[in-house]
């Protein structure tokens, strides 16, 4: 069989989820060694800088802000000038890119990693776009079932391949020393989000949430927001620069923490690289996006075993279940995620049993060794 290499395209100044899991999952690829991987992404960004630590083959545009015909070309230069076999591309802009670079090329088959929702796309020019993804792949069964109605891929194009996790240790002791650093207090509830401060992830609607309680159940929790704004680029200084709707979201949240009556009830907390322990301090997890694919932070929490308040939304629905493993709000209802707040301050016993059904199935479904297993397959088969 003709030696496998896989060129991964990963475009983007952001350092969120999409960009961690991503590094992860390539920085574990070339790991597992059975095929030969390079990066190509923008210089200086955090991507960049996170697999600089590597020893993989790096790729970086001449500017961090190119075209998707500029990367394409870029894209068909490497190609040229190596054997890669493979393009793999994680985010939108870079599978436009991808398909771009590989037409007229019938050798390079092209994978598509599907993060986000798979919004109607039948027009004629998707249709031309689609014809050169050999493969989309998703963690969701709900934006596979979306995919095949909204994207013009036939079935068999479509792969769902679980995001791999690791299994987590439990932290006793890190956990009471966060809360006593945070100053819970005994018999106090917890309920705290990891996320990006972005309107969509609705975190606006969990603060506002809190308002709709009464002073009492407000006394017996906290509100944990751990994260930041958006990031879009940096200055010359190398300080960040924030979307602006992120950061004018940030920006209320501080007014609230510190002018609100509100704000003692608050914890504002920037995104942490060792965020395990954030979690394992939490009661409750809750995550308020308007339009959630597939949730790594949910799936993190239900590994340290936490019930989760999700919204009633595309992969949320499939990772909590029918309430199984946590509760369903209703998106951009302040209102509904209340309603979940009174619960487990309510029923104490559900947030054990909910978490304890959420680590099950974290643990059943999300490995490392069966992810790569079936990308390594999926490289095989194309």
């Amino acid at each position: 069989m003709e030696k496998i290499k896989v060129l991964h395209c990963l475009h983007s100044l952001s350092w969120g989820g999409l960009e961690i899991y991503s590094v992860e999952l390539i920085q574990r690829l070339a790991a597992d060694s059975q095929a030969e991987h390079a990066v190509l992404c923008a210089p200086d960004s955090r991507v960049h800088e996170e697999l600089k630590k590597t020893s993989l083959k790096i790729y970086t545009f001449q500017k961090k802000k190119i075209s998707k015909l500029a990367e394409a070309l870029l894209i068909r230069k490497i190609l040229k000038e190596s054997s890669f076999t493979h393009l793999h591309s994680h985010s939108r802009l870079d599978m436009w890119a991808c398909s771009l670079a590989i037409n007229g090329n019938a050798k390079v088959k092209h994978i598509y990693n599907l993060y986000m929702n798979a919004t109607p796309k039948q027009d004629i020019f998707h249709r031309w776009l689609f014809s050169r993804v050999h493969a989309l792949c998703s963690s969701s069964e709900v934006i596979l079932q979306d995919a095949e109605k909204n994207f013009p891929l036939s079935k068999d194009r479509l792969h769902l391949i679980r995001y791999g996790r690791k299994s987590i240790e439990s932290r006793p002791e890190k956990r009471q020393a966060l809360r006593q650093h945070y100053h819970v207090k005994p018999g106090q509830l917890v309920i705290g989000t990891l996320c990006r401060i972005d309107p969509g992830k609705g975190v606006k609607e969990i603060v506002q949430a809190l308002e709709q309680l009464n002073p009492q159940d407000q006394e017996h929790m906290q509100l944990w927001i751990v994260g930041d704004p958006t990031i879009i680029g940096k200055n010359p200084d190398g300080s960040a620069i924030y979307e602006e709707p992120s950061e004018q979201l940030n920006t209320w949240i501080d007014e609230t923490v510190l002018k609100s009556p509100l704000g003692r009830h608050i914890r504002r907390i920037p995104f942490q690289q060792d965020y395990i322990d954030y979690l394992q301090a939490f009661d409750v997890f809750v995550l308020g996006s308007y339009h959630e694919t597939y949730s790594l932070s949910v799936i993190d929490a239900m590994l340290v075993g936490k019930a989760v308040i999700a919204t009633n939304r595309g992969g949320s629905v499939e990772q909590i279940g029918a309430n199984e493993r946590g509760l369903l709000a209703e998106p951009q209802d302040p209102a509904s995620l209340a309603v979940c707040y009174k619960h487990y301050l309510k029923h104490k016993d559900d947030i054990f049993r909910h978490g304890k059904l959420a680590q099950e199935w974290a643990l059943n479904r999300h490995s490392w060794q069966r992810t790569l297993r079936d990308f390594q397959k999926l490289y095989e088969t194309l």
